[in-house]
């Protein structure tokens, strides 16, 4: 497993609180764009973020006037949002050792991943997509059901991806959940680049190039 990286922030931070929800662990970060400036909020802890509040006139509009990435939430024309970062070490697990065996398996599935490295722009190719601010923005290949195998472990694995980037992942009876932001793919601590192959996709470990997945699309 990988280590948690650290956040930075990058850009101009304006206006940033954070405050976390007792209920859940998550955090609740409030970003300001002002005089329609693009402003960058830092992530304590990477999650899938949601708009939890618009608090601004101006309208917040994910792709558009916001979105994120690992390290920051950024606002833009004047949008000003109360966000919710959910905590990835919140994701549901079986218990801890399933989840770390789950996601093992998920790793080290057949090595069948391309080497071909194409431009974000041609890996993104829907007419949906508004640019390269727009990290969260799932391309319809990637939304689907997807399976693999890991011979190691002689175990299958079952992927969902919904539209709005969040993941469950089954191994061995045990689920895991996570999602995908600015092509990777983030389940519990491991975090893995995504690339389009054919009718599915590859996955590569981050920090580890030899552990690669590929899942076809049930």
């Amino acid at each position: 497993m990988n280590t948690i990286l650290k956040t930075t922030a990058i850009g101009l931070l304006l206006a940033a609180t954070v405050a976390p929800i007792a209920a859940t662990g998550n955090d609740i970060i409030t970003c300001e764009s002002r005089h329609q400036r693009y402003v960058t909020c830092p992530i304590q802890t990477h999650g899938y973020v949601v708009l939890r509040r618009q608090i601004s006139r101006a309208a917040c509009i994910q792709g558009v006037t916001w979105d994120y990435d690992k390290r920051n939430i950024w606002v833009d024309g004047n949008c000003k949002g109360e966000f919710e970062v959910e905590n990835r070490k919140h994701s549901k697990k079986s218990n801890t050792k399933n989840a770390v065996a789950a996601a093992a398996a998920i790793a080290i599935i057949a090595a069948m991943a391309s080497n071909n490295k194409k431009d974000k722009h041609d890996k993104y190719n829907d007419e949906d997509y508004k640019g390269s601010r727009h990290t969260s923005f799932i391309p319809g290949w990637m939304i689907g059901d997807f399976e693999g195998y890991n011979m190691d472990h002689d175990a299958d694995v079952f992927m969902s991806i919904d539209e709005d980037g969040r993941v469950e992942a089954r191994v061995n009876g045990t689920k895991l959940h996570g999602y995908v932001n600015d092509e990777r793919l983030y389940i519990g601590d491991s975090e893995f680049y995504l690339d389009r192959a054919g009718k599915g996709f590859n996955t590569t470990q981050v920090g580890n190039t030899s552990n690669q997945v590929h899942y076809v699309r049930r």
